[in-house]
């Protein structure tokens, strides 16, 4: 830069693996709001190579700036090969080509970039070392996968493990969203300038309370359906066991995944399927508040989380929360603002819930608020990934 950093606002590239696209609306919203938050100080855009396995051309370029910053999403058609090694190595191109058509298309807009912000790994964080390299570009990491502390990351093969540590060491930081993430990814191996930086969750200017006077008691579960690490089978039973004392109980969840029909069909077997318990599928950031705001208090059953942040933004919108102690939660589900219990532990969740039953009135909704607000702030996240990046340039 020939500027210092607090002359001119420094231009940042987020590369995102996962963003909101059309082929899933719910994917990466935390990093939308990362990007937003960063773009109060700094000029930002984002670019996100998505595969879609329904588009008829080859590539397509989606360009927008409704979120407040400029993003790109370039589509590329998925390859349907059935020859595994041909699959990947084809696959791979196919991703560079669209993401260099993305890369047209942002300098557009942003010009040369400053930094680049690589957000998950592997692809977003070895094409930020590769601009390094050619371009003298420092880049920045960004993590909030929990498979450095499920031990996915232990299964992943050498060459993958091998160049996760030697890019992560590269980087001029690297920032996790909880300490529980950092010390998980340290564990592993993974080496670099670490930066704990908590999820953006916004807080609703609504009031705490808008649940409509219909006599029933609304609990929300909003997650991916992947029962190995959300453990909503769990709470399902939960529900269906309490539903014996509490028959008023409603049990939405909001969410897609593989093990939807699986979940349904355990829920039928429970006999609450439709009665107790509903399923609503894949829900918009927007519609997803609209849930939180009529529930009486959320469960997040998970087994492993790096954040959680439907816990947060239960919070932001005054409700209390049940939260397994599975990391992230930890790190800020106080007293003030639910019940931590151990994952698994099935009678301890049904403790919960049939207390919180009794007593989600008495948590104090307007404090809740306030608290989530104060903690994920998107001003305060905004400047310390900007200071961050300062740091990096000057």
């Amino acid at each position: 830069m020939n500027n210092s950093a607090e002359q001119k606002k420094i231009k940042v590239l987020f590369l995102a693996r996962w963003y909101p696209n059309e082929t899933n609306i719910q994917l990466g919203v935390f990093i939308q709001k990362h990007a937003l938050a960063a773009s109060k100080y700094c000029d930002v855009a984002l670019l996100n190579v998505v595969s879609h396995d329904r588009l008829t051309e080859k590539f397509k370029i989606h360009y927008t700036e409704d979120n407040g910053f400029p993003a790109v999403i370039a589509y590329h058609r998925k390859i349907k090969s059935s020859f595994y090694p041909f699959n990947r190595i084809l696959s791979f191109f196919r991703y560079l080509s669209a993401h260099r058509k993305g890369m047209d298309r942002v300098r557009q807009k942003l010009g040369e970039h400053d930094i680049t912000h690589a957000y998950i790994f592997i692809r977003p964080a070895v094409l930020a070392w590769l601009m390094k390299i050619f371009r003298k570009t420092p880049f920045v990491i960004s993590e909030q996968w929990s498979g450095f502390v499920s031990g996915k990351f232990e299964k992943k093969n050498l060459f993958e493990r091998m160049l996760i540590k030697y890019v992560s060491a590269k980087a001029a930081a690297v920032t996790t969203v909880s300490n529980f993430l950092k010390e998980g990814m340290m564990r592993n191996g993974i080496r670099g300038k670490f930066y704990v930086i908590p999820n953006v969750i916004e807080t609703d200017s609504k009031p705490a309370s808008e649940k409509s006077n219909d006599g029933l008691i609304r609990i929300l579960s909003v997650a991916d359906l992947v029962d190995e690490i959300k453990n909503i089978s769990g709470s399902i039973k939960a529900i269906a066991e309490i539903t014996k004392t509490y028959p008023q109980v409603r049990f939405d969840i909001a969410g897609g995944g593989h093990d939807r029909e699986k979940l349904e069909q355990l829920a039928a077997g429970l006999s609450v399927l439709n009665e107790n318990v509903f399923f609503h599928g894949m829900k918009t950031n927007e519609e997803v508040y609209q849930y939180l705001h009529q529930c009486d208090f959320l469960i997040m059953n998970s087994r492993f989380e790096t954040f959680s942040s439907i816990c947060a933004e239960a919070m932001s919108c005054g409700k209390p929360v049940i939260a397994t102690r599975c990391g992230g939660p930890d790190e800020f589900v106080i007293p003030l603002t639910g019940i931590l219990i151990e994952p698994g532990n099935q009678k301890e969740l049904e403790a919960a819930v049939k207390s919180m039953i009794e007593n989600h009135h008495n948590y104090d909704a307007e404090k809740i608020k306030k608290y989530a607000s104060e903690k994920f702030n998107a001003d305060v996240i905004g400047k310390q990934f900007f200071e961050i990046y300062k740091s990096i340039l000057t």
